[in-house]
């Protein structure tokens, strides 16, 4: 490779402003990209299990929804949140998405994205985990996961988390994903 290709390559990697080498993670390119999610769901002060529904984009659509682990913030009580796979839902509220690239136009796949739904349980839970625990302000805490916890959710399929607090406390979740297209291998 000529001396003249490489410097082209190198150039090409690099940041604008500072001239350095640019090296971001995967979840800041599809940031970049306009293909990732955030919806963050405010439940105020709740006491008994509150329960989030959505359904991933059809076949048709040809996307793959890449879910990662709840970030969850609480007030007081430790929160148990479980994500069900196959529950059906009905009602609720529309929940907020937003593109976490806001110069994009590009849109969520999910179906639906309920607050507050009834559920029919019938899933299966493939994650689970809790944040929080019981005492003053001091103690207050929060949590979420990384992309080597995330999960690929079957598509045309219902999903439920269930937040579950110890007492009662305040919660504010951030769920994250991004929706690749098609390219996956399947099994």
């Amino acid at each position: 490779m000529s001396i003249q290709r490489q410097t082209e390559i190198m150039e090409q990697g690099q940041e604008t402003l500072t001239g350095y080498s640019a090296v971001i993670d995967s979840d800041h390119a599809y940031i970049h990209d306009g293909i990732a999610y955030t919806a963050i769901i405010d439940l105020g002060t709740i006491s008994a299990a509150t329960k989030i529904g959505f359904t991933t984009p059809t076949v048709a659509s040809g996307k793959y929804v890449h879910w990662r682990p709840i970030g969850l913030q609480t007030s007081a009580d430790y929160v148990k949140f479980e994500l069900y796979e196959g529950d059906s839902f009905t009602g609720g509220t529309a929940a907020s998405v937003i593109n976490r690239n806001r110069l994009s136009s590009n849109t969520t796949g999910m179906q639906n994205f309920d607050s507050g739904v009834t559920v029919t349980p019938a899933g299966t839970v493939i994650q689970h985990g809790g944040v929080g625990t019981s005492g003053n302000p001091a103690t207050r805490s929060g949590g979420g996961g990384s992309a080597a916890e995330e999960i690929v959710l079957k598509q045309n399929t219902d999903y439920v988390v269930q937040i579950t607090p110890d007492g009662s406390t305040d919660v504010v979740m951030e769920l994250f994903w991004y929706e690749e297209s098609a390219g996956l291998d399947e099994a």
